[in-house]
């Protein structure tokens, strides 16, 4: 049979049984027990007094340095307003508007959320291995500006709503959040124009390869809307294919972003509209973001000294053959029609000789291709697009190691060896044999 387990309770109350019983003494009692006749006679009196055996909680009755009830009211009161605020925005908003008391820390005010119910459990996440970014850092405001069309979700209405959404990298500035039927070009030019107009021009705009951003059937990737912007003198970054986390910080708004307007969705897409107004001021003006120390983007957002003007900039190409794309998206070369782009119906692009068999094509900042004056029947012929390989996490096995062929020099040294071995061999043969002998 096997063992029985004995836990604290059960022996408590063996203890106990046999105390009342007055079968052994009460010194040798503690003594079979394991324990001081001072523990004895402490649960002998608990169990007069309440007849129970289990342990009592060691809490304190008063504590000191325990938070306050006002502050951890004023904090509940916090969360309720804010509830997808973390402790540390909420900490600092309180010191904000609260200075005269002596907040506690992040984790403590973390501690009563979870004390209170007032933080969900998380689903367990599986991490990749970090990784560099693949563009430069943004450093100031309007270096790099950030677009994307959040996952098209209905509304309870039936139709589409697809939320486009501009922010600035470097202070998180939320600078559009607009829901549209239809992610057309149309449409987000729009949204550009009055942004442009607003806030001025940035560096960059960083985007992924979907439409109407990008085109992988387009020179270049460019799109009628791509294409305006490098009129306009900005550069294009795009992120690699089936790499969002290349565009973290815009990705995780999405995900602030849907919790606070699309779970659940509006009744209608002016209503839709109007969650996402409330909730871009909320983002920018109120909630302190941790990336920033703790400082709202309104308060490090700048608008861009590079003003937008409403007459598109004349196109500059120095050094090279300036020719006019023809509304099929053709150009005429050595008297022939040569197809670049209908992206670029009605635009000037330049041509730069390299050789004399190789021409470079170019739109303002942006190199189309090339064209070979030889084979011009092939058309443009692209730049190779030279992705970020990640190191592979597989184990590569040591191969043993080749030996070094030897040269001629070596050969008769070699011969040498082998024979003196093959002697030593015979000799010791003949040795064998006659030893032998002598015994018969």
């Amino acid at each position: 049979m096997p063992w029985r387990e004995a836990c604290p309770m059960q022996q408590r109350e063996q203890f106990l049984s046999a105390w009342i019983s007055h079968q052994v003494s009460r010194t040798t009692l503690c003594q079979l027990f394991g324990i001081s006749r001072q523990t004895g006679y402490k649960w002998v009196k608990r169990y007069k007094q309440d007849g129970s055996v289990e342990e009592r909680s060691r809490r304190p009755k008063t504590s000191p340095s325990a938070t306050p009830r006002e502050l951890v009211k004023l904090i509940l009161s916090q969360r309720r307003q804010f509830p997808r605020w973390g402790p540390v925005p909420i900490r600092k908003r309180l010191m904000t508007h609260w200075p005269q008391h002596e907040w506690p820390s992040a984790a403590t005010i973390g501690a009563i959320l979870k004390r209170h119910g007032m933080v969900p459990a998380r689903r367990r996440r599986y991490r990749v291995a970090p990784r560099t970014r693949p563009f430069s850092a943004c450093r100031e405001p309007n270096d790099v500006w950030c677009v994307d069309f959040k996952g098209e979700f209905a509304t309870s209405d039936g139709r589409s709503c697809y939320p486009l959404t501009v922010m600035d990298a470097a202070s998180r500035y939320l600078l559009a959040c607009v829901g549209f039927h239809e992610p057309t070009a149309d449409n987000v030019h729009g949204v550009f124009v009055a942004l442009f107009r607003k806030f001025g021009l940035p560096k960059a705009i960083r985007s992924d390869n979907g439409e109407p951003f990008a085109s992988v059937s387009k020179a270049a990737g460019l799109t009628k809307l791509s294409a305006w912007w490098a009129r306009l003198g900005i550069k294009l970054e795009r992120i690699d294919p089936g790499e969002p986390q290349q565009n973290g910080r815009h990705e995780r708004m999405h995900l602030t972003l849907k919790q606070a307007t699309c779970s659940p969705p509006r009744s209608t897409l002016g209503w839709q509209q109007r969650a996402f107004d409330r909730f871009r001021r909320e983002y920018n003006d109120v909630r302190p973001h941790q990336a920033l120390e703790l400082e709202t983007p309104a308060s490090l957002y700048r608008s861009s000294p590079r003003g937008y003007s409403e007459v598109l900039p004349d196109l500059r190409y120095p050094f090279c053959d300036v020719h006019l794309v023809r509304p099929d998206g053709t150009i005429l070369f050595n008297k022939r029609k040569q197809f670049i782009s209908t992206s670029l119906a009605g635009e000037f692009i330049g041509l730069q000789s390299l050789d004399d068999r190789y021409v470079q094509v170019f739109y303002a900042n942006v190199m189309l291709g090339f064209i070979d004056a030889q084979r011009a029947e092939h058309g443009l012929v692209r730049p190779k697009v030279h992705r970020r390989k990640q190191q592979s996490t597989k184990v590569v096995e040591q191969r043993t190691p080749q030996r070094t062929p030897r040269s001629k020099g070596d050969r008769p040294a070699q011969r040498t060896k082998r024979a003196q071995r093959n002697t030593r061999s015979v000799t010791k043969r003949d040795e064998t044999s006659a030893t032998k002998a002598r015994r018969r």
